[in-house]
């Protein structure tokens, strides 16, 4: 059957096809959950093997769809989400966490158009007016924008580049936090000005919802999720700490952060869909773990505790496996007229469902890079340390093994695997091996390191000083995997690209390695293109970029 297993919003539908092993088209019985045709609560299915969501969240969301012919059968699972209500034309007062930008953020030729947008984040205030909080490369085209732009809502990949018929501007005069290093000259590298991409601009009456609501941040029912205003008062963010955004393409996400007091040098576009203009170095920034925390389209969310809805940072940047966020303290401060003020309650609120939904149609999702085969040099080199090593780690009472096996802080080397029946001193390295400690019949003693401790870990001379090697891209602190009672020097090297070997423990701290392909504001992945004819005067190609 194919598909073999398929994401399929509430009330939206799914085509599946049966087929023969030699690929021929098979005429099928259908049904879901063992009941030919489905129900209006797992999902109904048709003779020709559409599927259609139930239109009430199914508990447990398990829909089976099966097809039957010729005395077999074949099985897909099917999850149920929420709708992508991020990505959609909002009625006024629009709510935040929802597709917007800048709306002379595109570029014609005469023959092609493209255009560019990304998530309108949160609501800030001064005491005084209301402003819209999004990224520089999101309200104000990356330091080329100007204070007479209009911000819309929805943005134009979302009007399909329609720039003759645009909405009208929900918020306006927008200004940029300077995001270009200076001096830059060429395709210059150098650190961001102000060590954020942060923009504001000033809402339309009766255009926004004053409250600072952000979709999909409530409470879950059983047809949609609550938007909910985000708490007013920030938090430090901490490794390991579980956090959420709502964004225009993959709506509500949760994940956790991966690494704080991080150094990364994001590039950015010189217009719309346009070639690499500069390459902007930021510090003491928020690493969020997984390829599926955002996507193209998602700059600017708000991100917050998923506990406590309280906000950590500005989502500005990511790759296939990480997302990147300045600091929301950093951000109030710099933007114009700061410091600013988060609008919402103060202090705690209640927790983000963190619940699935659809991601919008035209953004691109990817998956982080597969762990590497060990080689036969790395596999002996590891054997004659467990050879050397093995008695005396024995010697410890609370060691129960050694063996060997992969480092899951550098998944391309392998490690001596000491199991341990409770809390021990084991060396974070032995000849140069890693070392990866698992603990058995007990409760893992996480380390705790926010981003306070983070600088007293990891300098930001020592930062910078690595990120001037080749092929890394980001350096921060955060959680060994290979034993997460430690802290670590987390790496984030370029995919494909030479670097300096980077050893097991680099001033004491054991040292993580994370690739992944560049960190990029937006063009990042697979863009989607969708050639189509301009709804203007003259006919010609358009193309929707998403920012990140």
């Amino acid at each position: 059957m194919s598909p073999s297993s398929a994401t399929v919003a509430l009330g939206a539908t799914q085509q599946f096809s049966a087929m023969s092993s030699t690929g021929t088209a098979l005429t099928a019985t259908w049904s879901v959950n063992g009941v030919q045709g489905g129900n209006a609560t797992v999902g109904t299915i048709d003779g020709n093997g559409k599927y259609t969501g139930p239109t009430n969240f199914p508990s447990p969301n398990t829909p089976t769809v099966t097809a039957a012919a010729n005395s077999l059968t074949a099985n897909a699972n099917v999850t149920v989400v929420y709708p992508n209500d991020n990505h959609t034309t909002q009625t006024t007062p629009i709510k935040m966490g929802t597709s917007g930008g800048d709306g002379k953020d595109f570029v014609d030729n005469g023959t092609t158009r493209t255009c560019c947008s990304g998530t309108l984040g949160a609501l800030v205030t001064d005491g005084v007016n209301l402003f819209i909080l999004s990224n520089n490369h999101v309200l104000f085209r990356s330091d080329q924008g100007s204070s007479t732009d209009p911000i819309q809502q929805p943005g134009l990949v979302d009007n399909q580049c329609d720039v003759s018929s645009t909405p009208p501007a929900i918020a306006f005069n927008p200004q940029g936090v300077a995001l270009k290093p200076s001096p830059c000259s060429g395709t210059c590298t150098g650190n961001a000005p102000h060590n954020v991409d942060a923009a504001i601009a000033q809402i339309t009456p009766g255009d926004v919802d004053t409250s600072g609501t952000i979709l999909d941040l409530g409470s879950a029912t059983p047809t949609a999720i609550n938007a909910a205003p985000p708490s007013s008062t920030p938090v430090t963010p901490a490794i390991g700490q579980m956090v959420a955004k709502s964004g225009r393409s993959t709506g509500l996400t949760c994940s956790a952060i991966g690494s704080v007091t991080t150094s990364v040098s994001v590039q950015y576009n010189a217009s719309c869909g346009g070639s690499v203009a500069f390459t902007s170095i930021f510090n003491n920034q928020i690493i969020i773990n997984g390829g599926t925390f955002s996507a193209s389209g998602d700059s600017g969310s708000l991100v917050v505790t998923s506990a406590t809805r309280q906000p950590v940072g500005l989502l500005f940047a990511g790759n296939s496996t990480s997302t990147t966020a300045n600091l929301i303290s950093d951000v109030l401060s710099a933007v114009p007229g700061g410091p600013m003020t988060i609008v919402g309650p103060a202090g705690p609120q209640s927790a983000v469902s963190c619940d699935p939904t659809a991601t919008a149609s035209s953004a691109t999702t990817s998956v982080g890079a597969s762990a590497a085969t060990l080689s036969k040099e790395e596999t002996t080199r590891v054997t004659a340390a467990k050879e050397k090593y093995s008695t005396q780690l024995m010697q410890d009472s609370a060691v129960n093994e050694v063996t060997t096996g992969s480092s899951l802080d550098n998944p391309e080397e392998g490690a001596l695997v000491v199991t341990v029946r409770k809390a021990t001193s084991v060396p974070a390295q032995l000849d140069g091996v890693r070392t990866r400690v698992v603990y058995s019949d007990m409760n893992i003693p996480l380390a705790h390191v926010d981003s306070n401790t983070g600088i007293n870990l990891l300098s930001q001379s020592r930062a910078a000083s690595l990120m001037k090697q080749a092929g890394i891209q980001g350096v921060g602190v955060g959680i060994s995997d290979d034993n997460p009672a430690e802290p670590a020097m987390v790496f984030y090297v370029i995919s494909g690209m030479a670097h300096a070997e980077i050893p097991p423990v680099i001033d004491g701290l054991r040292t993580k390695v994370i690739s992944g392909d560049r960190f990029r504001a937006f063009g990042w992945g697979k863009d989607t293109v969708k050639p189509t004819a301009c709804k203007s005067t003259r006919q010609s190609v358009i193309s929707n970029q998403l920012h990140r």
